[in-house]
């Protein structure tokens, strides 16, 4: 089964940490709509008759969308693909966008699961991201959302923010855990070139908090939310009842997925597209017949470390016997090289015929990750 990502580009404000491509200019907004949904219809045969497991809304800040505007999307989807009954529809929100008509009429839609950005719950976090909310309102979003009848809610964190304390961490997980949400996602703060956060590290104007706190917090976490009941299934996410992101698990998993709007990417297993991030170019693509994506065509090296990169993030690990089977002698025996290290060390373990990482090796995975890579010219 497929997945589908949309992509929508509107945000209200800018938040510190964000990478992602976004706008504050809501202008183009009927003709976005407009061009999103050209798309999509252009676009609906490239999946054959697979059908879709999922349907993700990320963006931006897709809870800044009209309740009918989610559905007449909905609509066209469910139209030109198939959808299970049980397909999981996905909408990311903002706490303060989470108000009781807004959630009543989006539970009126095919919407069946909410991630809500709530980031921090103390207030001395949030204003130092640039959110738009506050810790209460945090809180009241995630009730706000019980109470309209969601019963699939993923809220976000965010650790390792300059001068958080360990003690305040602590406070957050336990508010999180205290809410009975279903899925939790949490991040270590990334100091991506061209956010604010990161002009604020060049210029001295904030540090990065010690690798040893911002392990702790890590550990902290993992601790406090499997004893709560979580399962820690990947990197940054825990679920309980086996409630995971049945979305994200897809791109863990390098199944096909379509993504449609600015900036989003799509996958097939042989190759990878992304439409153009921005919106002018985005909009003139599809109303002038030009070009508004690129894509390449991947190696067996390419998918190889698509391979690493992905599934080596989750529970399920690294399979021996896939590695063999669909990239040869060559590639395994890379793998098992460079991989000995990590062994020996204790950041990696071999089990049941799968690599995994262990706690120690989940919080440096990017550079295990990178060690793995095959990189030579083939």
């Amino acid at each position: 089964m497929a997945g589908i990502y949309i992509h929508i580009p509107f945000c209200k404000t800018k938040c510190y940490y964000c990478d992602f491509y976004k706008s504050t200019d809501f202008g183009a907004r009927v003709d976005f709509l407009s061009a999103l949904k050209k798309e999509i219809i252009q676009r609906k045969h490239e999946l054959g008759q697979e059908r879709i497991n999922s349907i993700y809304f990320g963006g931006g800040t897709p809870s800044v969308l009209k309740v009918s505007e989610i559905r007449d999307i909905l609509d066209l989807v469910s139209a030109c693909f198939q959808l299970p009954a049980d397909c999981e529809i996905t909408l990311e929100a903002n706490p303060d966008d989470l108000t009781a008509l807004f959630l009543n009429g989006l539970n009126e839609t095919p919407v069946n699961r909410l991630s809500i950005g709530t980031q921090s719950f103390a207030d001395s976090d949030l204003k130092s991201m640039n959110r738009r909310h506050n810790g209460d309102q945090a809180v009241k979003s995630v009730r706000a959302a019980q109470e309209a009848g969601f019963s699939n809610i993923s809220i976000d964190l965010i650790y390792g923010l300059p001068n958080q304390t360990l003690e305040l961490w602590q406070l957050n997980v336990e508010k999180a855990i205290s809410l009975q949400v279903q899925h939790i996602s949490a991040y270590h703060l990334t100091y991506h070139e061209g956010t604010v956060f990161y002009d604020y590290l060049k210029s001295g104007k904030v540090k990065e908090l010690p690798d040893q706190l911002s392990f702790d917090q890590f550990k902290l976490l993992k601790s406090m939310l499997e004893e709560a009941g979580f399962e820690h299934y990947e990197i940054s996410n825990f679920a309980r009842d086996g409630l995971y992101s049945r979305h994200n698990k897809a791109y863990w998993e390098r199944k096909s997925y379509l993504g449609f709007g600015p900036s989003a990417h799509s996958f097939d297993q042989k190759t990878r597209r992304w439409n153009v991030s921005s919106l002018k170019k985005y909009l003139n693509g599809l109303e002038l017949g030009l070009p508004y994506w690129e894509h390449e065509v991947l190696s067996v090296q390419d998918q190889y470390n698509d391979y690493m990169i992905t599934t080596l993030r989750t529970i399920w690990g690294i399979s021996e016997n896939y590695l063999s089977d669909h990239f040869g002698e060559s590639f395994l025996f890379h793998f098992k090289k460079e991989v000995q290290p990590f062994l020996a060390s204790g950041h990696v373990i071999f089990a049941n015929g799968c690599y995994k990482l262990t706690t120690e090796g989940l919080f440096i995975s990017d550079k295990i990750m990178e060690k793995l890579l095959f990189l030579e010219e083939l």
